[in-house]
Parts: C-alpha cells; sequence; structure tokens
C-alpha cells in the first residue's frame, strides 16, 4: 500500500440534501486516489459535541437517564449534548450541559480528548471532560425534547455497567474507559 491512496479523495461534487439546526445531510461524488468514483458518499455535519465525566463529592459519576427514540430505549448517559453555533470553547460548553442536564457544577472541568464520533461519516468531534467535587447548585433546565432522571453511581459500578454491556451507547463507553484509564489509573481489559 503506498501512501498516495491515503491521501484526501477528490471532490467532484457535493449536494446538500438535508439542512436544519440539528444536521446537514449532504451527498458527495467523490474520486479515490486509486480513482474509485463513489457517488453518492453521504457525509453528516453536526456541530460538536461535549460529554462530561463528572464526580460529586462522595466519587459517584453523575450520569443522566433518558428516552433515546432511534434505539427505543431509556439509555443510562453521560451528561452532554451539542456545542451551540455561538460556543467555540468545549469546556464551556461542558460546563452548560452539565449544569443544565444535572443542576451540577464542578470546580473546574478538564479537556481530556477529542474524538471523531464516525470518522467515516461524521464531520464533527466529541470532546471529553472530567472534574471532580461536582455540587448540586441549580434545578435542572432541560431543552424541550429532554425527559431526564439524574442518577449517581459509584464510578467503579459505573464502569462495570459500561463495560458489561449496560451502558449501550458506545461513545459513552469508550469515553468512560478513556477517563478512567487516564484519571484512576484503570487498566482496561489488562
Amino acid at each position: 500500500m503506498t501512501d498516495d491512496i491515503l491521501r484526501p479523495w477528490k471532490v467532484r461534487s457535493s449536494q446538500t440534501l438535508v439542512q436544519d439546526s440539528w444536521l446537514t445531510l449532504r451527498a458527495d461524488h467523490c474520486v479515490t486516489q486509486r480513482g474509485v468514483s463513489l457517488d453518492p458518499y453521504y457525509v453528516l455535519e453536526y456541530s460538536d459535541w461535549v460529554h462530561v465525566v463528572a464526580l460529586d463529592e462522595e466519587d459517584r459519576l453523575l450520569m443522566v437517564r433518558q428516552y433515546r427514540h432511534g434505539a427505543g430505549v431509556a439509555s443510562l448517559e453521560l451528561p452532554g449534548g451539542r456545542m451551540d453555533p455561538h460556543e467555540s470553547d468545549p469546556v464551556a460548553a461542558g460546563a452548560r450541559e452539565l449544569l443544565e442536564e444535572t443542576g451540577h457544577a464542578a470546580p473546574s472541568l478538564r479537556h481530556l480528548a477529542r474524538l471523531s464520533p464516525n470518522p467515516a461519516t461524521h464531520t464533527n468531534w466529541i470532546h471529553v471532560l472530567y472534574g471532580e467535587g461536582a455540587k448540586e447548585v441549580a434545578p435542572l433546565n432541560l431543552d424541550s425534547g429532554e425527559d431526564i432522571r439524574v442518577e449517581r453511581v459509584p464510578w467503579r459500578e459505573a464502569l462495570d455497567l459500561a463495560l458489561g454491556g449496560a451502558i449501550v451507547n458506545a461513545q459513552h463507553v469508550a469515553l468512560l474507559a478513556i477517563t478512567f484509564a487516564r484519571m484512576k489509573g484503570v487498566t482496561i481489559g489488562g
């Protein structure tokens, strides 16, 4: 395999199929470095997402349980969401999401990683943040489509839930594994 085929594809044309405040779906006509035509090649454009791994003063992970229509399940997840169009700082956006969805604030949040949710089809990034000592400071301030129950889970139990399949959002499982490996020294799968 030569480095030539690892270069970006040529985009011959691009057509926006859907555009609203949540996402843009476009169909690109791409030609790979080997000359293969991919038409249409669908690309999803989203705002960046932030997710917060926040521990309260008792070392419990703040999680949210909410109905997720795509999977048709009540999903246990990290608080977070999309960065608003005017936001450029993932830490500030994460602090906002943590407060809105859990009513908690952490004394400080640390940016741990920027990852792609799916580099094949998504243009956005996921930012994972970490904070300790989170305190409840306000009531929940949910978007109109959100019905959330806050759950406080001992962090080791949350990691067991993630690795055991009880947390079904694959991105959140990965974010928890990354965070606890870096911040708590946990060895995953070793």
